[in-house]
Formats: C-alpha cells, sequence, structure tokens
C-alpha cells in the first residue's frame, strides 16, 4: 500500500510512541479499521481517499494531456 509521506510519518512516530514496528502498527490500524468499516467516520475516511486519488487522477490526465498538445504543437511547427 503507498502512504503519502506524512502518513509515513505519523507511522513511525506512532510506532516509537507504543514502541511497536511500522509493519504491526499497520496491520493493528488495518484490523481496527476492518472492524469498523460501518462507522460513519471509517465511511467517510474511506469517501476522502476515494475523492483524493480521483482528483490525483484528473490532475495527471490533464497533464498528460498538455504535454502532448505541447509537443504536437511544436512538431507542427
Amino acid at each position: 500500500m503507498t502512504l503519502t509521506r506524512a502518513q509515513a510519518e505519523r507511522l513511525r512516530v506512532l510506532g516509537a510512541q507504543v514502541d511497536l514496528s511500522v509493519g504491526l502498527l499497520s496491520r493493528a490500524l488495518v484490523e481496527h479499521g476492518l472492524d469498523h468499516a460501518d462507522d460513519p467516520a471509517v465511511l467517510e475516511a474511506i469517501t476522502k481517499v476515494r475523492e483524493a486519488d480521483r482528483e490525483r487522477r484528473r490532475r495527471t490526465g490533464a497533464r498528460v494531456m498538455r504535454a502532448r498538445h505541447d509537443q504536437q504543437q511544436k512538431e507542427e511547427t
């Protein structure tokens, strides 16, 4: 699973606080999330991640299309 730098740092800090490796802490957090998947706060977090990923993909697509367009313009001149 891919994490942002901020998320990875939060895991490292929390792991140090609770004296647990990042891997084991991640497992505990995943288990907790799965056990509470119907909780409104967890559903909201899922929605935020989905929306952020869609926006990231949209921006990437727009950037790629601009680059293609710019390249075509250069080739035509």
